[in-house]
């Protein structure tokens, strides 16, 4: 009987799904494979020294160029006219317009550094069939660090480059294959990760001078380096140690103590401060969409930023006088565009 029941409430059910209107059917969108292929990515690269000017990378024109952008928005200039490889612009140099940027030997990837100036370009990093990735710069724009695998070709050495006399030196020997994590202000710490596992990885500081290791978490978790205090006395980092979400830390580095300082309902993926430390930033993975705060270091205060439809800023680069701010918005549909605030 309980048999019957169940065929007939299947068959009532039936029926009356038949019975329902049919729902229309969702238009989709065509697009013609001219549409796609006319489809331009842009990388940001920072402003100028006055400002005026940012520095981005285009594949406009097949394969990627340097170009110059009007801060106050206009046509890109190309700097770049390379037809065989791929050019990516790294930044303007700290203290004036030259430009600092990447490129292979016609489509190796084994990528070296290069210096514009005036138009005149000279290869930075030597060293033949070694890979180069930039760094950054010290704080006070008289250095350049990079990672090089000229010493072997298995692992990424970390280098201190002079802007006086160009002359590189190394200053860690990654034998044993860390993950480079970032550099502080006046060089003498550097972060490092080592993975465990998909999830997990140990995290260090390296002291330069005195070429000692400390390893800042204390259990097995999934660990982020992500910047320095502008004096040196921090190292803040992302975490889940304690729960679902990342959560960000600051370590204190003379007394090898860490606090929290921020959590969220969601994942911190990101944190960040401007050149002089007047603005923090924050990335929060807020249900699967990025979310950006800027807060002034001095007041507390989180700044407003614009909105965008069905978009999301998905990075920002301060100026170095900190009164301007390069915001990367985009989304999973879109490609990404460039907003000066």
């Amino acid at each position: 009987m309980k048999q019957i029941s169940l065929v007939a409430a299947l068959l009532f059910l039936l029926i009356s799904c038949a019975e329902k209107e049919r729902q229309p059917e969702k238009e989709i969108a065509q697009y013609t494979i001219a549409q796609f292929m006319d489809n331009e990515a842009v990388f940001g690269s920072g402003f100028s020294k006055d400002n005026s000017t940012v520095l981005v990378s285009s594949n406009r024109s097949g394969i990627y160029n340097i170009y110059t952008l009007p801060a106050s928005g206009g046509e890109m200039t190309p700097v770049t006219a390379s037809d065989s490889s791929s050019v990516y612009s790294i930044s303007y140099f700290p203290n004036d317009d030259r430009i600092l940027f990447r490129m292979d030997g016609n489509g190796d990837e084994i990528y070296k550094i290069f210096m514009m100036d005036d138009g005149e370009i000279t290869r930075l990093t030597p060293a033949e069939n070694a890979r180069a990735l930039f760094y950054g710069w010290s704080k006070d724009g008289t250095k350049l660090y990079y990672g090089s695998n000229e010493r072997d070709p298995r692992y990424t050495d970390v280098y201190e480059m002079d802007l006086e006399s160009f002359d590189s030196k190394m200053i860690f020997d990654n034998k044993d294959a860390y993950n480079f994590g970032g550099i502080s202000n006046t060089g003498k710490y550097i972060a490092f990760s080592k993975s465990l596992n998909t999830n997990d990885s140990d995290l260090f500081i390296y002291d330069t001078n005195e070429q000692i290791f400390t390893q800042i978490n204390e259990t097995q978790s999934g660990n982020s380096a992500q910047d320095f205090s502008i004096d040196d006395t921090y190292f803040y980092y992302t975490t889940d140690t304690d729960g679902e979400f990342a959560v960000a830390m600051r370590y204190d580095i003379a007394n090898k103590t860490s606090e929290k300082v921020m959590e969220k309902d969601w994942d911190i993926w990101g944190v960040g401060f401007s050149h002089n430390g007047k603005y923090r930033t924050v990335f929060i993975n807020e249900d699967a969409a990025n979310t950006l705060e800027i807060t002034e270091t001095s007041t507390g205060k989180n700044l407003e930023l614009p909105e965008f439809d069905n978009a999301y800023i998905t990075g920002i680069q301060f100026s170095r006088d900190e009164t301007m701010a390069l915001l990367n918005v985009g989304g999973s549909h879109t490609p990404t565009n460039h907003v000066c605030i």
